[in-house]
């Protein structure tokens, strides 16, 4: 489940990229090309008894906040990230940094990824069906996070991933997509209603 869930995210991150970036939608390629790579990285992780990877949301809000999308300038960084982790000298350098300017440019990152996800929800169709696995995908989500005792009897592991809000609210938005009937059609809700449903043309008395 967690694997399911980092596939979802990794889709949302490579969609925000190029939203951020690009100023258009990912391609398929680009989708399925991004999805391969999360998985062969939690296939790997999971031999040496590691938990499935990630990818990283906070490079959505890097990327919509530079404009950068180059994959040698992240090959520069991952390398940066790799030397720091094996020089001790280079990784203090890095620490003399104050934390007020750490932080002010976390805030603004993490801001940009939320400013996406808005972005990229401004586009949905927001028909009943989608406004309903909406809102219970997200209210189950929160809900769980902010009050754990309503898992408390489910068994340590499953509570664990019940309470992360990630995990319920996209497993839940996934189920509902599948299971809920789509949106009739003006066309097809007259043939259901036998011709019956009201079109808002009709006037009040003395009008």
């Amino acid at each position: 489940l967690m694997a399911f869930v980092s596939a979802v995210e990794t889709v949302g991150d490579v969609s925000g990229i190029t939203r951020g970036g690009a100023k258009r939608e990912a391609t398929e390629e680009e989708i399925s090309g991004a999805t391969f790579a999360d998985g062969i990285g939690s296939a790997v992780a999971g031999i040496f008894g590691g938990l499935p990877n990630t990818s990283f949301s906070q490079n959505v809000g890097l990327i919509a906040m530079t404009g950068v999308m180059s994959r040698h300038v992240v090959t520069i960084g991952a390398l940066f990230l790799i030397l720091c982790g094996l020089v001790p000298k280079v990784g203090a350098i890095i620490r003399t940094i104050p934390i007020e300017v750490l932080g002010g440019g976390v805030i603004v990152m993490f801001g940009m990824v939320v400013a996406a996800g808005i972005s990229m929800l401004s586009d949905v169709d927001w028909n009943r069906r989608n406004m309903v696995i909406f809102a219970i995908s997200l209210s189950v989500g929160l809900g769980l996070q902010l009050e754990p005792g309503a898992v408390q009897y489910l068994p340590g592991t499953l509570k664990v991933l019940m309470t992360s809000g990630l995990l319920p609210a996209a497993l839940i938005a996934i189920v509902l997509n599948l299971i809920l009937p789509a949106e009739l059609a003006d066309e097809a809700t007259e043939e259901v209603s036998g011709g019956m449903a009201g079109h808002g043309g009709g006037s009040l008395p003395g009008e």
